[in-house]
């Protein structure tokens, strides 16, 4: 069997290449390749844009049956579950199957089928040294070549289309072809690395054409019916080793091309619309074709599009919502004179090519599978990934989430659990889904969250099975990223992503494409990301569940684990900690989760929060004799606090506990714990944190004296506010002369890394440990400054000026900061936002009250200070520095 290399050159229209026939056109070197091959120069491709041409030439179908038929973006998430793609078919007879396109925007080709789907930069303007041929592609043609099997391979080449997206208006022809010859040489690289041999059988060709020398902006206004050729007339070229070179000028169809790869490799039919040009390419005549091409206004999806034109050699017939529109003969120009009720034969036999193909033709693909005698099963490969969904109510948010869960790379399926009472999320599910294939609805009402997704996991057909949560969106790669660390390291028992959280977005968009190209899109604007500690993560389960709500493992082993833990405290943490003990805990290093929520740094489920039989956790680092001369003191302080529901953990780093033992019986009134534990401080603090059972965690310096109402007063501020993690207080820091000082208390991380800070005074959600983590500092010096920094990268403190506490020490727990200590918070704090000097999260909170462009100029000044802070620091980070792109907003 024979390698398959399909490269399509993005916008790229025949008449402006000199080997078709141009007589404007440079000799460059796609010419001089593509006359290497039988060379079509009148190809018409089914629309005027990737997004709907793409899926018709690997289905073979006209658009009105893939049902990407609109030139928007959210399209993309039309394409219907019952198209098979020339990609499954390569995929069925063994083939391994790639995809590359240069730019990682947003996905136009169908990706159904393909065993790799890889992308390059998001624009050329963000590629090295602004070439598309470089170190990523050069990576991906290598794993090509290493294919052990026969391969299929489809590249696109985005040269040509980001000048064109560059535009603001238009580009006029002398424009277009100095771009035309740059793509050139960027393709001679990529033909030259490719080496295409004996073994290969390649096409070239492109999608679509363009506009040029008028605003094309107007001109789609103004004729959104515009087929012509400009926009729909191509080029293809298939080069083989036993095909004679030479030209072709008669009209075939972009659909043509996939049934005739499928031909020439294997001697295979597609059974689509489609036909095979093997015949005319090893000498025989090429067939008298009609082409077709359909585009809609709006996102619906119908068999019927709202405008479709015909062509036959010269003759363009138009129509309208299944009517005839216009006849035009291009030889006279675009759209020059219509010919319609002139009598001319080409009219009526047009008009019978369309009514027998699409008014009365199948209106879906299945349709048209069952006349060809061909069905889904017989060439769909398995599932590969199960994803379980629970839902307990129905909102926008849950439609987001579902679409973005049915627009998966692999081939999955979605099973959802539905814990709706009320019957809605049932009925909008079979409203909005009643045609995708892949969405199970599963009955869940009343049963507990472990045991729906328990229920979820029986069903699974797959061998790799990912937990969702409804509260976010997912990026296309989701899945497919989540698999290749199992593929990549056989240990592998769970993998688990980064979540983007959005600041501010009010414009009317889906988040549709991989992480790169929602990088691009969104969050370079107005969004944040965290760098995530995968082995505290590990190591803190079940304590903690650092990775979160969303996650992959293999079926089989998570069903011979027992299944998710039945506990009614943190099942999932407890899940992921028998998964632990298997093999290896990895953490996918790309944002493929996406949530509009404030304070989550990891997903989450949309469960009620537990139950607590305490509300706070007082934690009380003891270092030494000294801090147990203090004890009886500060008991008595704690035992007239107002706030009564308080548990006390004292941290004992000494060998000495009777003394602890003792002083803590005095104090019956009190509900103390103990915990022993010599060696590293952070030890210390951690083995706190697992102990603490309170919603909220309060640390306290022994050698502090806290107002009667302290606790009280900052309880109020958090308690039952979904919107609040964390409060502090302002205190009096009393010197040896008897005199205090009041210390402002700080709750942005732009301030923490202009002055010291520690935990002195912060009352917080115990849960923050499943975003933050740990303690992971080893140097004391910097514990309760580098937590601090963490918890308010979640969200900044809420702030309660009036100081609450007395203290002694300038920092708690005998702190005693340096210029070092400084530098690795802020190595910290620069790696915990992704290894970014992240100017946007910076300053969060002001973006939330103004647009991006508005903010940005509000805030120019003082970031560049903040800028500037960091860079006198001299640490060297290596970071990037991330500000906000202004866009134009509704």
């Amino acid at each position: 069997m024979k390698n398959i290399i399909w490269i399509v050159i993005d916008t790229l229209r025949s008449d402006m290449l000199a080997s078709c026939l141009s007589e404007t056109a440079v000799y460059n070197e796609i010419d001089e390749v593509i006359e290497q091959g039988i060379l079509f120069t009148d190809v018409m491709t089914s629309g005027g844009s990737t997004r709907i041409s793409a899926p018709s030439y690997f289905s073979s179908l006209r658009p009105g049956l893939t049902g990407m038929i609109h030139h928007g973006v959210q399209t993309i998430r039309n394409f219907k579950d019952d198209v098979l793609t020339v990609t499954e078919h390569f995929k069925y007879y063994g083939y391994q199957t790639f995809r590359w396109d240069d730019s990682s925007l947003d996905s136009c080709q169908p990706k159904r089928g393909f065993d790799v789907f890889e992308s390059g930069y998001p624009t050329l303007e963000h590629t090295p040294h602004r070439n598309y041929d470089n170190d990523r592609r050069d990576a991906f043609i290598a794993r090509v070549r290493q294919s052990k099997k026969p391969f299929f391979v489809n590249f696109h080449l985005d040269y040509i289309h980001d000048f064109g997206g560059n535009q603001k208006t238009s580009w006029t022809t002398n424009e277009y072809l100095k771009v035309v010859a740059r793509q050139a040489k960027d393709f001679k690289a990529l033909w030259d690395k490719l080496a295409p041999g004996p073994d290969d059988i390649v096409v070239v060709t492109s999608d679509h054409g363009c506009v040029l020398d008028e605003n094309y902006i107007e001109y789609d206004k103004s004729m959104p019916w515009g087929f012509a050729n400009n926009k729909t007339r191509v080029f293809a070229s298939f080069i083989a080793e036993g095909l004679t070179p030479t030209k072709k000028h008669e009209l075939i169809r972009s659909i043509d091309i996939a049934p005739t790869l499928l031909d020439l490799a294997l001697g295979k039919e597609m059974n689509a619309q489609g036909v095979s040009l093997k015949s005319a390419l090893q000498g025989g005549p090429v067939p008298e074709l009609i082409g077709i091409s359909e585009r809609n206004v709006s996102f619906d999806v119908t068999g019927i599009t709202d405008y479709a034109c015909v062509r036959k050699q010269n003759w363009a017939f138009y129509f309208h919502k299944g009517a005839p529109m216009a006849l035009y003969d291009n030889s006279e120009g675009t759209n020059v004179t219509d010919h319609m009720g002139e009598g001319l034969p080409v009219e009526e036999e047009l008009l019978t090519f369309y009514k027998e193909l699409v008014l009365e033709g199948p209106q879906t693909a299945t349709e048209l599978y069952e006349q060809t005698g061909i069905s889904l099963s017989d060439i769909r490969t398995e599932i590969e990934a199960s994803i379980l969904l629970p839902v307990f109510s129905w909102s926008e948010e849950t439609r987001l989430c579902i679409d973005a869960l049915l627009d998966q790379i692999l081939n999955t399926e979605l099973i959802l659990l539905d814990a709706d009472s009320s019957g809605e999320v049932e009925k909008e599910v079979k409203t909005k889904y009643s045609n995708r294939l892949y969405i199970r609805h599963v009955e869940a009402k009343d049963l507990p969250l472990p045991m729906m997704l328990n229920k979820g996991l029986e069903l699974a057909k797959a061998p790799f099975t990912v937990t969702a949560t409804p509260d976010c969106q997912y990026t296309e790669n989701f899945c497919y990223s989540l698999r290749e660390m199992f593929l990549a390291k056989t240990d592998t028992v769970l993998s688990y992503p980064n979540i983007k959280r959005l600041i501010s977005d009010n414009r009317e968009m889906e988040y549709i494409g991989n992480d790169d190209c929602f990088d691009e899109l969104m969050f370079s604007r107005l969004g944040s990301i965290f760098e995530h500690k995968t082995a505290t993560a590990a190591y803190s389960l079940p304590h903690f569940n650092e990775v979160g709500a969303c996650a992959m493992f293999e079926t089989e082993t998570m069903r011979n684990a027992g299944c998710f833990s039945t506990s009614t405290t943190d099942f999932l943490a407890k899940t992921w900690h028998k998964l632990n003990r298997l093999g290896r805990v990895r953490h996918v290093n790309k944002g493929l989760v996406i949530s509009k929520d404030r304070t989550i740094l990891r997903p989450v489920m949309p469960c009620p929060e537990n139950e607590h039989d305490t509300k706070i956790s007082i934690l009380v680092p003891l270092n030494g004799i000294a801090d147990h001369k203090l004890l009886p003191m500060f008991l008595t302080m704690l035992s007239k606090q107002t706030e009564k529901s308080v548990e006390i953990i004292l941290l004992n780093q000494t060998a000495d506990t009777a003394i602890i033992t003792a002083l803590a019986k005095n104090f019956p009134e009190l509900k103390i714990r103990k915990i022993n534990r010599t060696g590293e401080f952070h030890d210390l603090l951690n083995s706190g944190l697992y102990a603490a059972k309170g919603e909220y965690l309060f640390w306290s310096d022994v050698s502090d004296k806290l107002l009667p109402t302290c606790l009280t007063v900052l309880v109020n501020q958090i308690d039952g506010k979904s919107n609040v993690t964390a409060v502090k207080c302002g205190h009096f820091l009393q010197n040896t002369s008897n005199s205090a000082n009041d210390v402002q208390p700080v709750g942005q991380v732009r301030e923490m890394l202009c002055e010291v800070c520690d935990l002195r005074g912060l009352l917080y959600k115990r849960r923050l440990h499943n975003d933050v983590g740990i303690f992971r500092t080893p140097n004391d010096n910097e514990q309760g400054w580098d937590m601090s920094v963490r918890l308010a990268l979640v969200k900044p403190f809420e702030l309660i000026e009036e100081p609450l506490i007395i203290a002694s020490r300038t920092f708690q727990f005998n702190m005693q900061p340096s210029i070092e200590s400084y530098h690795r918070i802020l190595r910290s704090s620069i790696s915990s936002m992704g290894n970014t000097i992240d100017l946007v999260r910076l300053y969060e909170d002001d973006f939330y009250r103004h647009r991006a462009d508005q903010a940005r100029y509000i805030l120019e000044d003082e970031m560049m200070l903040t800028l500037e802070l960091i860079n006198k620091s001299g640490i060297s980070s290596g970071a990037l520095l991330r500000v906000p792109k202004a866009h134009v907003t509704k």
